[in-house]
């Protein structure tokens, strides 16, 4: 099918005066990008506009209505659609229902120094050869945007138009931090079931409307053309991929992106149904004239990405240990991910078996890396959970078709060697009866995983010197000479101590976090008293459901200031189970330690900031990103924080050093549970 060209145009100021709006820019780029996505929106960026967008408190009214006259000139030229989006400060001044979207240069109290929404769309919509408008407003008020349909009768073109319009919100309604953008983005990347090949804006706006509760979102509609296609928003991705299941978001995406230049849906008429069909598609791409060679070429390497991606499926379909596991496969996928920036996939089952392989064939490559080293990895892994051999004839013979026969031996050598470096644990409790003070004595385990291979209790002055001191004889007890030493150190302590005392900088000629994971834990779970007898049992719970959470951010509920202010009201939110997953605080509260005491009883995981003052946006994404690789994390961006030079500006890992932790994971709990009091008639082991 031919269709008709369409152009966008994404309008974005920013108004001084009534506050900048944080989310703006990174909204506006992301829809802009959508609509430009071959696969979602089909839209070329305006050539009245070059880069599609318009943003910041520099944009005034008069430059945003040259941009919109002139992308409406050149869509008319061009025979195309013009898809515009207005986003940011809308007002409705007095008693007026009309909609003024604030620019740089705009006044609150001037009307005539804003841009009067629903007469320029009128205008745009008059331009003579303009097939059609599709626009999008997100501000306050936005249902004041709508054109006169009146007048466009009565107009220059008869009303012989088309246009669809999607608002935020009535005209006598706010709009919150731009939450409809972001809904509409999601939804146009996601799709929606059947709704066809393509997006109308009833399909959208029923969509988004389950995204944004709490905003009431609208549309108007008119369609007075009598030829020519009927106006859409997007490309339904969902369809696309339903003609594909084979394979998964991850390996649709990348197949899509390199086949938009060299014929894009005409080269996807039969579904990718396997390898045989991935062949069939290797044929035509060989025979296309179509794009560039360079664009050709990149194409056919797509297509032996998703080739290995295919062999590994089948693979692990067929896979010659007992049977795969949900468990499983993300144990190995997080091995394999190693220090992946990329959110991984939180699918399960089946799903999970494609999106891991995908995910670590497309996404999670390192530069310098083989094509299929992290695919070795994660084969490896697999084998290793269960004990098979490395020379399996299956694993070999996948290892040829996927030309990995190398990277699977280096795959198990560096297994065999993380295993030997990592089983070794060492704990060290610093536990007393008065909560608030340094112990006299610390109780050391040397673990080699669940089994402990030693016991020592030391004395030591009942202040931070002196258990600083001790902690270096229990370190020394736990690495004799010849030996490996314990990667991990566990410290066990109180909540005044967890938030007063930073373990992993103990000065004995080195920093202890040098060389060692630091991981702190809360004392009291190692022999909870009795009034908290439960709460091992309701962290597993927690554990498993936020292992099990499919949500693209980490599983935290966040803490405001108020919810800390008063430790009764914050228990009794607990008892309800109002909060479920980890928990994280943005801030320091007063009486810390109080609320400290409920937190650690409540939650397996507990985050703050290891500062005074306001912790950036930033932190909180950089928790989205490492969450598969924490704990452990937390100490690589410490190390890099304590050697870390002038630098151009902070990244990822920068971030995570601002937070704190208390994390008790499953082997914690495991360890616990060697302290329970026997049952009655049970035998100790």
């Amino acid at each position: 099918m031919t269709m008709t060209p369409r152009h966008t145009l994404v309008i974005a100021p920013q108004c001084a005066e009534l506050g900048i709006l944080d989310e703006l820019n990174d909204a506006a780029a992301d829809l802009r990008d959508v609509l430009t996505h071959p696969w979602a929106g089909a839209c070329d960026r305006s050539p009245a506009i070059r880069s599609g967008l318009l943003y910041g408190d520099g944009l005034r009214r008069a430059d945003i209505d040259t941009a919109v006259r002139e992308a409406a000139e050149a869509a008319a030229d061009a025979g195309a659609v013009l898809v515009l989006a207005l986003l940011g400060h809308g007002s409705t001044p007095g008693q007026n229902p009309t909609l003024y979207l604030m620019a740089g240069d705009s006044r609150a109290d001037v009307i005539a120094s804003a841009v009067d929404v629903g007469r320029t769309l009128t205008e745009v919509l008059e331009t003579p050869g303009l097939p059609g408008l599709v626009a999008v407003v997100d501000t306050c008020h936005a249902g004041g945007a709508t054109p006169d349909i009146r007048a466009l009768d009565a107009g220059v073109r008869r009303g012989e138009t088309r246009f669809s319009l999607l608002m935020s919100a009535g005209a006598a309604e706010e709009a919150y931090r731009l939450a409809f953008t972001t809904a509409l983005v999601r939804v146009l990347e996601e799709g929606v079931d059947g709704a066809g090949e393509f997006l109308c804006a009833v399909d959208v706006l029923d969509a988004v409307r389950k995204r944004v509760p709490g905003q009431n979102p609208r549309r108007v509609e008119h369609d007075g053309a009598r030829f020519g296609e009927l106006n859409w928003l997007a490309r339904n991705v969902r369809h696309f991929k339903a003609m594909a299941s084979v394979l998964g978001d991850v390996a649709t995406e990348h197949l899509e992106e390199a086949l938009a230049p060299v014929g894009g849906p005409a080269l996807l008429s039969a579904p990718v149904t396997g390898l045989h069909a991935l062949e069939s598609l290797r044929e035509q791409l060989w025979q296309s004239r179509a794009g560039n060679p360079y664009e050709r070429d990149w194409a056919l390497r797509v297509v032996e990405d998703l080739r290995d991606v295919l062999t590994t499926v089948d693979l692990l379909h067929s896979w010659p240990g007992e049977q795969l596991t949900t468990e499983r496969l993300r144990s190995a996928l997080v091995r394999a991910a190693a220090r992946s920036e990329e959110q991984l996939p939180r699918s399960d089952g089946s799903e999970l078996l494609r999106d891991a392989v995908e995910f670590l064939r497309i996404r999670a490559r390192r530069l310098g890396e083989s094509r299929t080293a992290r695919l070795a990895h994660f084969v490896a892994s697999l084998a290793t959970q269960e004990g098979l051999s490395r020379h399996s004839s299956a694993l070999t013979a996948w290892a040829r078709r996927a030309g990995a026969t190398v990277e699977l031996s280096d795959a198990f050598e560096t297994l065999l060697t993380d295993s030997d470096r990592t089983r070794l644990r060492l704990v060290v409790s610093l536990h007393t009866d008065l909560a608030e003070e340094w112990p006299e004595t610390l109780e050391a385990w040397l673990l080699d995983g669940g089994e402990v291979l030693g016991r020592r209790q030391v004395e030591c002055a009942p202040d931070q010197r002196g258990v600083e001191q001790s902690l270096q004889e229990v370190l020394h007890w736990a690495s004799p000479k010849g030996s490996t030493p314990p990667r991990r150190v566990e410290i066990a302590a109180s909540a005044p101590l967890l938030l007063s005392w930073r373990p992993e900088l103990t000065d004995f000629g080195e920093l202890l976090g040098d060389r060692h994971d630091v991981i702190l834990r809360w004392s009291e779970r190692l022999c909870p008293p009795q009034h908290l007898w439960w709460i091992n049992r309701r962290a597993r719970e927690q554990l498993a459901a936020m292992d099990a959470c499919r949500a693209g951010r980490a599983p935290v509920d966040w803490l405001t200031a108020r919810e800390t202010g008063r430790t009764e009201e914050l228990r009794a939110r607990f008892v309800r189970r109002v909060y479920t997953q980890a928990v994280g605080l943005g801030h320091r509260p007063q009486r810390f330690a109080q609320v400290m005491e409920v937190l650690l009883a409540y939650a397996p995981i507990v985050l703050w900031p290891g500062t005074e003052g306001r912790m950036p946006r930033a932190c909180w994404d950089s928790l989205d990103k490492y969450w598969h690789l924490l704990p452990k994390e937390f100490n690589e961006a410490y190390r890099r924080s304590w050697g870390r030079g002038p630098r151009a500006g902070r990244d990822a890992l920068d971030h995570l050093a601002l937070w704190r932790s208390v994390w008790h994971d499953i082997e914690w709990l495991d360890f616990c549970d060697l302290f329970e009091p026997l049952s009655e008639g049970e035998q100790p082991t």
